[in-house]
């Protein structure tokens, strides 16, 4: 049994736990109804109480599309990699001390967490310290959309572009500014040796896109002799692109950014995901996601995590008890 299944399994007798009585009815999920997920017009309830509010005027006022979302709100799959993200991160939004305290012992060298300005609605916004799909200010990789070169005002967060899944910004005791883009992942899994290259309406994906990124003099990627078509198999074809936003914000000093990295999150339980080298190509540089990936990425820019260290580290550090009891009953028995 896999590791979704797995996951699967060990969640739905928590459904009584974690949720209303109305949420713990089976779902219905793409045209299917399963017991590992809420009732329909409960999918809300995916988020914990505590930020659901929050978290769902957030999205809706930046017009960020929730992945599988039912009603203007999360989808209701216990395993929506998109609300695990959200329901780890989001309580530190507005929490700048345990943010910083989070941030050091994952190994950032922090001295002040800053406000992730760029993200602001309004100049008199409350000033928020984490980001969601955060996609630049600009189209730095010229990604497409209809078969051109999108506008950035055409953009959308969380959909059709290069998005981080989450993003914060400190500064650093040595008075530069840093950007760690986030990147997230559940029980996700990829195919072996399926290459993206080419995109469905046939696009060239590398020679048409992201070929100016990769030759970069000051890309985050250092291929070292592998071919660029190594990196067109995901996970690392989202690595490639999340590294390139990050190298693209760096470049152009994004919110004043002096350096841009990227922090990738995973659980190691899940191994058809962190075990599983999809890029023949990349079989030779080693034999697991994060470690691949730290060795393709300049000192500095890369850090991988496992969900099962940062679940007691954020609940150490939590804004409040009852979050961090709800942390570590829905996420830290994963196995």
């Amino acid at each position: 049994m896999g590791f979704r299944e797995r996951e699967k399994n060990r969640l739905v007798p928590l459904k009584e736990y974690l949720f209303s009585g109305d949420a713990f009815e089976a779902g219905t999920y793409k045209g299917k109804r399963y017991d590992f997920c809420l009732r329909n017009d409960c999918a809300s309830e995916n988020l914990h109480v505590h930020i659901r509010e929050d978290a769902l005027r957030y999205f809706e006022r930046r017009n960020i599309r929730w992945h599988d979302g039912i009603g203007g709100g999360p989808s209701n799959h216990l395993c929506c990699s998109q609300s695990c993200c959200v329901n780890f991160w989001f309580p530190f939004g507005c929490a700048p001390e345990a943010l910083t305290a989070v941030l050091r012992e994952l190994g950032f060298d922090v001295a002040e967490v800053l406000p992730f300005e760029a993200d602001a609605m309004q100049p008199d916004d409350e000033d928020r310290f984490v980001a969601f799909e955060w996609i630049g200010k600009r189209n730095y990789l010229k990604e497409h959309i209809r078969g051109r070169v999108a506008e950035d005002a055409e953009r959308k967060r969380g959909q059709n572009f290069t998005s981080l899944d989450f993003a914060f910004r400190f500064r650093r005791p040595d008075d530069l500014i840093q950007i760690v883009a986030g990147e997230w992942k559940y029980t996700e899994r990829y195919a072996n040796g399926q290459c993206i290259r080419h995109s469905r309406n046939g696009t060239d994906r590398l020679k048409q896109v992201y070929a100016p990124a990769l030759v970069a003099q000051d890309c985050q990627i250092a291929l070292n002799g592998l071919p660029c078509e190594a990196l067109f198999f995901d996970p690392f074809d989202q690595l490639m692109r999340q590294q390139l936003l990050c190298s693209a914000m760096e470049r152009h000093g994004e919110m004043g950014a002096d350096v841009v990295s990227l922090l990738h999150v995973a659980p190691a339980a899940n191994r058809e995901f962190t075990r599983r080298v999809t890029s023949p190509e990349l079989r030779r540089v080693g034999s697991e996601v994060h470690e691949i990936w730290r060795r393709l990425v300049k000192p500095g820019r890369f850090m991988g995590v496992y969900v099962e260290d940062l679940v007691p580290v954020v609940c150490r550090y939590c804004p409040g008890p009852e979050w961090a009891a709800y942390m570590a009953r829905r996420y830290a028995g994963m196995e």
